[in-house]
């Protein structure tokens, strides 16, 4: 009986034993420590990723490759604003937005992409392409609700809007998503407020176009038609910024003809129409003091933004309300204001229109450096 006894427990330890280790079952056993698929290509990231947002589509944001799951963050001092962006504020911003939408794109392959490390702040003084982050690929169990096919129909509308407010549904995932950033999300559909935030958007328009430094940075960004366009892959191309391109030359080349008498009353109507049909005003609040803030305002921007593709909506950003100084002292006394330390980062219009044109970016080769 005792030998039975002892060739029946062995058997079931060998039982046990196979049944815990064996094809495909070990491989189940295994993927509660680690992620069952392998990692996804850095290039692969980046040949979604690089559909992001940048400012004014500058693209500063490169990657070098260290290994499978590790990745330099770097950004190239030849595509800063040093004027616009003296301290490379919005830049850092597009930088979280980049490494946002890398995350999106490794989600499907059961990864993420983590800021390992930050550097020094991005510089308008280096010279040569400079180490901003230390990325890394893990693997993670956490569901992904934003789809990275969004990051490729993501848009920019600078065109009439069709007067519809904002859906509820939609203003309030926005919240919900602000709020794990620790940001505050405001909005107003007040005929009087949007009409105040459009004017004032105008004026510092044209204030910042009449300082020369300002004007001719931008003269260098603007591609003017379609060839230039194709041919740069970045910067402001007239036909997305919803403006002829030989009217947009002609401002910047020719500027002293458009400051007085009847062609300024005209490009300044002709700019406010642009703007017909808005109906919802939005802006967010929140950490904006150093480097990991302005990545994290990146992060949730870049989210936020998506969120609206998802509902068919379109934003059309309002930097110049906060970079120029005077604008900003208006704003601060006209919107809702959040609770110190918070501070508000970015405002912009939001709604729908026809699909608007996409501007050209940069190719993964251009962005994946050695």
């Amino acid at each position: 009986m005792r030998y039975l006894r002892r060739v029946f427990i062995k058997k079931l330890l060998f039982g046990v034993t196979f049944v815990l280790f064996s094809n495909p079952l070990k491989k189940l056993w295994a993927s509660t420590k680690t992620s069952p698929y392998k990692p996804p290509s850095w290039r692969g990231l980046v040949e979604i990723a690089r559909w992001c947002p940048t400012i004014h589509n500058l693209q500063p944001h490169q990657i070098k490759i260290i290994s499978e799951t590790e990745a330099e963050l770097l950004y190239n001092p030849e595509r800063l604003l040093p004027v616009g962006d003296s301290d490379s504020i919005f830049t850092t911003i597009a930088m979280g937005v980049f490494i946002e939408h890398l995350s999106i794109a490794a989600a499907p392959f059961g990864y993420k992409v983590i800021t390992d490390r930050l550097y020094d702040p991005i510089s308008i003084k280096s010279m040569k392409p400079t180490i901003f982050a230390k990325l890394k690929l893990v693997s993670s169990s956490e569901k992904e609700e934003l789809n990275k096919e969004l990051i490729v129909e993501r848009r920019t509308s600078r065109t009439h809007y069709d007067g519809k407010r904002l859906d509820e549904n939609t203003l309030q995932r926005i919240k919900k998503e602000s709020k794990k950033f620790g940001h505050d999300f405001f909005h107003s559909s007040e005929s009087e407020l949007i009409d105040f935030v459009t004017t004032l958007n105008e004026k510092a328009l044209f204030e910042d176009l009449g300082s020369n430094p300002n004007r001719n940075e931008l003269d260098q960004l603007f591609r003017y038609n379609k060839k230039e366009a194709e041919f740069y892959k970045d910067g402001l191309w007239t036909k997305c910024m919803g403006f002829s391109g030989r009217l947009t030359r002609s401002i910047f080349k020719n500027h002293q003809k458009w400051t007085k008498g009847f062609r300024k009353k005209l490009l300044k109507k002709y700019y406010i129409s642009t703007f017909k049909g808005t109906s919802t005003i939005c802006w967010f609040a929140g950490a904006f003091k150093q480097t990991e803030d302005w990545v994290q305002c990146g992060r949730m921007f870049a989210r936020t933004w998506l969120i609206m593709t998802d509902e068919n909506a379109y934003i059309q950003p309002f930097g110049s309300l906060i970079t120029n100084e005077n604008a900003y002292s208006e704003i601060e006394a006209k919107l809702t204001q959040p609770v110190n330390p918070k501070k508000i980062w970015m405002i912009f219009r939001a709604g729908y229109s026809k699909t608007p044109s996409r501007s050209y970016r940069l190719s993964t080769n251009e962005i994946v450096i050695n």
